[in-house]
């Protein structure tokens, strides 16, 4: 995607980026695509993309019919979105994308095995509802749940309807669940989910009036050069792996980004 991108000169610049009504993700190589991890597992197993809408189900069927041996409590079955959001912390394929609110958090996503200039990707939310809304309304669709200004308990089955059966629309709109789990909590998260799954996620991107617009999306580009600078600064904002991901695995992992060892103070 040919989107607009700016490439900061000081860590310190990326505060500037920080609005509300914006939502980031990071990715460590600036030129990578936006890919969701169901796109990734067609591929690696040869699966056209036209396929994806059956493995899909397939893919949330499994899920459903496992998932009690690994948790006492499930979602209902008619809460697609919480279903569709546990998959996906799980590791299961699903059509989203991860995003947080927070641009510090997506930074960190970006840093952390980043070798080269990686980005984040910024995107106007009510742009992407409004894009939404009248590509769905072309359709004859009722978008009325869209207008509402938060999901209450009950919505997801509509709301979810829009996305997963046909007609398909080519978009890609904010979404959480009505119910968040511990680590879209921690994480300020929230998904990006494309309407028609037959598609690669960017082109349902591409298929949005004003994809190409700065006011709408922009990619910060982060320098090499300021990679150490950020992940000692997120450091001290309490920003790494063991707060994202609580527990001794986020703790031990993050031991191999930084730690004020690796800076010892002289007292002399």
């Amino acid at each position: 995607m040919n989107m607009h991108s700016v490439t900061i000169s000081a860590w310190s610049e990326v505060k500037a980026f920080a609005r509300h009504g914006w939502i980031y993700r990071g990715q460590s190589e600036s030129r990578l695509p936006l890919v969701t991890s169901l796109e990734r597992s067609l591929k690696r197993n040869a699966v056209t993309q036209d396929r994806s809408a059956d493995v899909e189900k397939e893919l949330m069927r499994e899920f459903r019919r496992a998932y009690r041996q690994y948790a006492d409590h499930a979602p209902d079955k008619a809460d697609t979105l919480e279903w569709l959001s546990l998959m996906q912390h799980h590791g299961a394929p699903t059509r989203l994308l991860d995003f947080s609110y927070s641009i510090f958090i997506a930074a960190y996503f970006a840093l952390e095995n980043a070798e080269g200039t990686c980005s984040i990707l910024a995107v106007n939310v009510p742009w992407a509802y409004r894009s939404t809304i009248h590509l769905m309304e072309q359709q004859g669709k009722d978008v009325s749940i869209l207008r509402k200004e938060q999901l209450e308990e009950g919505d997801e089955a509509s709301f979810a309807g829009l996305f997963l059966e046909p007609p398909n629309t080519p978009c890609a709109c904010p979404v959480n669940p009505f119910r968040l789990n511990e680590r879209l909590r921690v994480q300020k998260g929230i998904f990006m989910i494309c309407g028609d799954i037959t598609r690669p996620f960017e082109e349902n991107i591409l298929a949005m009036k004003g994809w190409d617009a700065p006011e709408h999306i922009t990619r910060i580009d982060i320098p090499a050069a300021l990679h150490r600078d950020a992940i000692i600064d997120l450091y001290y904002m309490n920003i790494t792996r063991t707060s994202l991901f609580p527990g001794l695995d986020g703790y031990a992992r993050s031991l191999g980004i930084y730690h004020p060892i690796l800076n010892p103070v002289e007292w002399t």
